[in-house]
C-alpha cells in the first residue's frame, strides 16, 4: 500500500477487486472503544478522512481509465 494514513483500507480494497480477491466477512467480538477517536470524533478528522478517501477512489479510477486507453 502506498498510503500511509486515512486510505490505506480503501487502496487495499480498490487493489482486492482488481485482481479479483475473494474475500469473506468474518464476525468478530470486540470491546467498545475507550477515549475518543481522533477521525470520527472530529470536523477536522472527518473531513480529511473523507476527502482522503474520495481522493483515493478518484485517483485509482483515473489510472485505470488511462491505462484502458493505451
Amino acid at each position: 500500500m502506498a498510503d500511509r494514513d486515512y486510505g490505506w483500507t480503501v487502496e487495499m480494497q480498490i487493489k482486492a477487486a482488481r485482481r479479483g480477491v475473494r474475500y469473506a466477512e468474518v464476525p468478530v467480538t470486540y470491546r467498545r472503544r475507550t477515549g475518543r477517536s481522533k477521525i470520527s470524533g472530529t470536523l477536522r478528522g472527518t473531513l480529511g478522512a473523507s476527502w482522503k478517501i474520495l481522493w483515493l477512489l478518484a485517483r485509482h479510477d483515473l489510472l485505470a481509465s488511462c491505462a484502458r486507453d493505451r
